[in-house]
């Protein structure tokens, strides 16, 4: 922008110089004696015009880019959130808690349980925002692959956790693979973030 607003003023110092002291006269034998106004206003305006542009776009461009790049920061803070929510849900789900707060309230002659579903659901409460985001193009395939991959992994894990929940050799590996997973989704982001 600097080099724009410098390139401007030296042409129109170049064109008065030349007018003022009357140089086509001299060295071309053009017969020139007073200012051309009209034209000296007219490359004033056009200079005018393209600099005001020059400023626009620059203007503009920067401001689309910080965007870009905020939206591209809060997807992946929400991507990364929800994983860390993940963890949390796996701690919460310890022996004590899912043997005398859910399970006694679960109906297991019951097709649906809401307090399964409640809790399957609950670290992806922001996937609308996600997915807007994924639509927006700010999250790329393989985050997006990883998020499914996670929350697919979470909801058999909650599933198996409370309706096999004196059956550790069967929860248990699969407790292990999702933390192995998401502790793997959170370093792929990190560096990302690094890069």
């Amino acid at each position: 922008m600097k080099k724009t607003i410098t390139v401007s003023i030296i042409v129109i110092l170049g064109i008065t110089v030349l007018d003022y002291l009357n140089l086509p006269s001299s060295f071309m034998g053009l017969k020139m004696f007073n200012m051309n106004w009209d034209f000296y206003i007219g490359i004033l305006n056009i200079i005018a015009v393209l600099v005001m542009y020059v400023i626009t776009y620059k203007t503009l461009d920067k401001r689309a880019i910080k965007r870009e790049k905020n939206k591209y920061e809060i997807s992946i803070m929400l991507i990364k959130d929800c994983y860390k929510e993940c963890h949390s849900y796996i701690n919460f789900l310890n022996q004590e808690t899912v043997e005398k707060y859910i399970v006694p309230k679960i109906d297991f002659d019951s097709a649906e349980h809401k307090i399964i579903s409640n809790l399957q659901n609950a670290p992806f409460e922001n996937e609308s925002i996600i997915m807007d985001l994924v639509k927006d193009g700010q999250i790329a395939k393989s985050q997006i692959a990883g998020y499914f991959d996670v929350k697919k992994k979470f909801r058999q894990y909650v599933n198996m956790r409370i309706t096999m929940f004196d059956g550790s050799h069967i929860y248990e590996p699969l407790r292990i693979e999702l933390s192995h997973l998401i502790d793997s989704e959170i370093e792929k982001i990190d560096m990302l973030i690094q890069e």
